[in-house]
């Protein structure tokens, strides 16, 4: 287990950042995605089985991240983040943009996440799978 973890944070460090065609601009990969596989939020580890699903999706959110030009949604909120100010970690509130892109890979469906904080560059956040998708409702369903 330990080394397939250890080979999985060597290929995710080598990746290091991914030209993308839609922002016509690289998206990098950083801690912040390597933690948010790992990690619901600070404090808490996502099980066993989602942490190993979403690692096994990497390579096709890489490809989709390579090759898309369509954006599917894109969102602003106002977080705390962590930013180092005088040498020092404080937590800033700022504004932060996501911006999902969707596709079907291999068969698969899933949701790309990508994060940028206050005009710094764009990192990967997070790869979701999507394995029940609401249907929009039909008249036969309402009556």
């Amino acid at each position: 287990m330990n080394e397939e973890r250890a080979s999985f944070e060597a290929f995710y460090k080598n990746i290091g950042k991914i030209y993308c065609p839609y922002f016509k601009d690289y998206i990098h990969f950083t801690d912040v995605g390597i933690d948010h596989l790992r990690f619901k939020n600070k404090f808490t580890l996502r099980t066993e089985k989602d942490r190993d699903m979403r690692i096994k999706m990497l390579p096709r959110a890489i490809h989709l991240i390579g090759k898309t030009v369509t954006l599917q949604n894109r969102s602003y909120r106002r977080r705390f983040e962590t930013r180092y100010i005088n040498s020092r970690k404080e937590n800033i509130l700022t504004d932060v943009k996501y911006y999902e892109f969707v596709a079907i890979i291999e068969e698969r469906h899933i949701r790309v996440v990508i994060k940028q904080i206050e005009n710094k560059e764009k990192v990967f956040l997070s790869v979701i799978p999507l394995f029940k998708q609401k249907m929009p409702l039909e008249e036969s369903d309402i009556l």
